[in-house]
């Protein structure tokens, strides 16, 4: 794409620069190389995204150990692309959720390896973690509301794939999603990466809540009321079949049980007692 030239340009999603803030934009790009990093513009904060150079975070090698080892597919990692191919999906993505009436940030400028995206306000893991002292309730209610809205994004045919509370926001109370750094679909089958997804974002919920049993219960309610009958039986279909892992889980634990360990074995255990198929829900594909 062709760097954006004149004032009042107007860059992807129909945002309007000005010739002062496109100067500033392009000498940010051309000037830094950091993987993500945050502009003030004159007018609007922007947010300038490399696709390549990241870490993995450790959650992910666990993951492909344990997928690995057990030969279950649906636990591997989306396989690392070259930046123009993570670029190109990544940017794909967004324009689905954004079709299908999911709030996501707008694009302001993308090249072949680099997005800018809008400002899209505090993400919900720092609107839960400013409230978990002052409002316990509030706070697990977030983790619920994100619950209802992966529903909502499965029944419109997508999948997130990393599905975190760090990767929402909220835009006029609707839940909102960023970080499309991972498509698990286009590797297995649409229902196995959104069974997928329940499982990582339970891995979230089980740590995060304040009242886990009462929020862990709520919140894959909240699901369930909202998600395709594939997902909620491809989601049976893992939990019995991760439950092959628990025991070694455990094992390792004994000898040192880390974090990410920690919750891949609280939210496996949630998700293998309270059966997914007991709760009807209605099959619903639109966002709002």
């Amino acid at each position: 794409m062709a760097y954006p030239d004149g004032p009042g340009a107007a860059i992807e999603d129909g945002i309007l620069l000005g010739s002062d803030e496109i100067g500033e934009l392009l000498r940010a790009m051309m000037q830094s190389d950091g993987r993500v990093q945050r502009l003030e513009l004159k007018d609007r904060t922007v947010w300038i995204k490399r696709q390549g150079g990241k870490v993995l975070p450790p959650l992910v090698a666990v993951q492909g150990f344990f997928a690995a080892l057990f030969r279950i597919p649906v636990l591997r990692p989306s396989p690392q692309l070259s930046p123009e191919a993570m670029q190109a999906r990544e940017v794909s993505r967004i324009r689905s959720f954004a079709a299908a009436g999911f709030p996501v940030p707008k694009i302001v400028y993308a090249s072949a390896t680099a997005m800018v995206m809008s400002d899209v306000g505090p993400t919900i893991d720092r609107r839960m973690r400013e409230m978990r002292d002052a409002d316990p309730v509030a706070h697990d209610a977030f983790l619920i509301q994100v619950a209802e809205a992966l529903g909502r994004v499965h029944a419109a045919g997508l999948s997130h794939g990393r599905p975190h509370v760090r990767d929402f926001f909220l835009e006029d109370g609707a839940v909102g999603f960023m970080d499309f750094e991972e498509d698990p679909a286009s590797v297995m089958p649409l229902a196995m990466a959104q069974a997928r997804d329940v499982l990582l974002y339970f891995l979230v919920v089980t740590a995060f809540a304040v009242n886990p049993e009462a929020t862990c219960p709520a919140a894959l309610e909240a699901w369930l009321a909202r998600a395709p009958e594939a997902a909620r039986v491809e989601l049976v279909r893992l939990t019995a079949l991760i439950g092959r892992i628990l025991p070694l889980a455990r094992l390792i634990g004994r000898l040192h049980m880390g974090s990410d360990l920690r919750r891949f074995i609280m939210a496996t255990e949630f998700l293998m007692r309270v059966p997914p198929l007991s709760v009807d829900g209605p099959k619903t594909a639109k966002a709002g």
